[in-house]
């Protein structure tokens, strides 16, 4: 459920052209919606059981309308693949009652065991189980995703409230059949002012009870996904008054470690953002060449620099490698120089586009993420080609220069 109002809000936006600038316009290869993967609930979903016979620890119960001899599976998602905590089926009347055993905090899901359709969704609700929990919990089989209720923790009540603003949103979001209607500015406000409710209560929630459980899974919503030109301070707070929570009631457990590494991540990248739209400064750059070798864009500081953001599998991008080709040819000798970020995913492709079409300079890196490159975010990047020229000091002189306006503007710089 977390992970479908991701996808669903990412889609909104990620669904022309690569080099459209009038709509919105990232896209992928075959311009299709990309999910943007949260890194909160997945990789470290608690600690777990590793005797098969320690006694059962947590209680799932509940009933599931419409749901009679349904087969149930209690289980972590981790990066290792499901780890199974109880298994068990509803009964005539779809009642259930499930068993298992847990070693510590975690985000935990009860999924229905089913063939699923092609295109449909898997049945799954998510929870955040603590030792001697004991959960009740109601659905309808026919809705099973959005109709659910938590009982009887210290968590349902939150998280009752969080499902509740977030169905909303996510209804909103599926009212919304044609985005290309809409400028990117338009839909950006129609987003955030639906999405205000949820914030609020999440931040409110937090900030009040920063070591509630439930906050693992609430946390998802205060993850900037959309970059930071409209991400609000009081989140990232947030973020950090429940990290600063955990440390203290779940000190060295694997998501109290994986929290507060997200949260200095955005605490960086917020900053970083911030220099870049008041103090007009290019973000730092540290990625590997082809090589493997890490290039950054601070060890050309003294020159004019074209940062030139591409990849392979974009036509507009490919299209004006040439005149970028035939610029640096021209004024390489004039202390300046063009530093590549590829968005690309594929490096035996990367390799070959810059081959192919003749990029001759040495500073082409990429860190293989496509548009979950850390590039996206520092510099909010909304399509490529996307160019940002700078000066000897690192200040930014102008943005989103190609063909003809990138030469004038070269031309007004060195005079020639």
């Amino acid at each position: 459920m977390i992970k479908t109002y991701s996808y669903l809000l990412l889609s909104l936006f990620i669904i022309t052209s690569c080099g459209d600038d009038k709509g919105v316009e990232r896209t992928s290869e075959k311009d299709q919606p990309v999910e943007q993967k949260v890194d909160s609930t997945e990789n470290t979903s608690g600690r777990f059981v590793k005797d098969p016979n320690l006694e059962p620890n947590v209680i799932v119960a509940g009933k599931i309308k419409n749901g009679q001899h349904v087969p149930l599976i209690v289980e972590a998602n981790t990066d290792r693949g499901a780890i199974v905590i109880a298994k068990g089926n509803s009964d005539a009347e779809g009642n259930f009652n499930l068993e298992g055993a847990i070693e510590d905090m975690g985000v935990y899901q009860l999924r229905i065991e089913e063939k699923i359709p092609q295109g449909a969704e898997p049945r799954v609700v998510p929870m955040t189980l603590v030792p001697e929990d004991s959960v009740y919990m109601t659905m309808d089989f026919n809705n099973y995703n959005q109709s659910v209720r938590y009982a009887a923790t210290s968590w349902s009540e939150p998280l009752n409230r969080y499902m509740d603003e977030m169905n909303k949103f996510v209804e909103w979001q599926k009212s919304i059949t044609n985005p290309r209607q809409y400028q990117q500015k338009e839909l950006m406000k129609m987003v955030m002012d639906k999405k205000k409710p949820m914030d609020e209560f999440t931040m409110d929630y937090m900030k009040e009870n920063p070591a509630n459980p439930a906050n693992i899974l609430l946390m998802t919503n205060l993850v900037p996904m959309m970059g930071y030109e409209n991400y609000d301070i009081a989140q990232l707070e947030a973020l950090q008054a429940m990290h600063k929570a955990y440390e203290k009631e779940y000190p060295e457990h694997p998501m109290t470690v994986q929290v507060g590494k997200q949260v200095a991540q955005i605490e960086n990248d917020y900053n970083e953002f911030k220099k870049f739209k008041e103090n007009n400064e290019a973000p730092e750059i540290a990625l590997e060449n082809p090589q493997g070798k890490v290039m950054k864009l601070s060890d050309l500081q003294g020159k004019y620099v074209l940062i030139d953001f591409w990849a392979s599998w974009c036509g507009p991008c490919r299209r004006e490698n040439p005149n970028v080709v035939r610029l640096y040819q021209k004024y390489r000798s004039e202390n300046f120089d063009i530093f590549s970020v590829s968005l690309d995913k594929d490096k035996e492709k990367w390799i070959r586009a810059i081959k192919a079409d003749g990029l001759i300079w040495d500073n082409h890196v990429s860190d293989l993420k496509y548009w979950d490159s850390e590039v996206v975010s520092k510099y909010q990047i909304k399509g490529i080609p996307h160019t940002v020229l700078i000066d000897p000091e690192g200040k930014i002189i102008a943005t989103k220069l190609r063909g003809a306006a990138l030469e004038q503007k070269l031309k007004e710089i060195f005079g020639k």
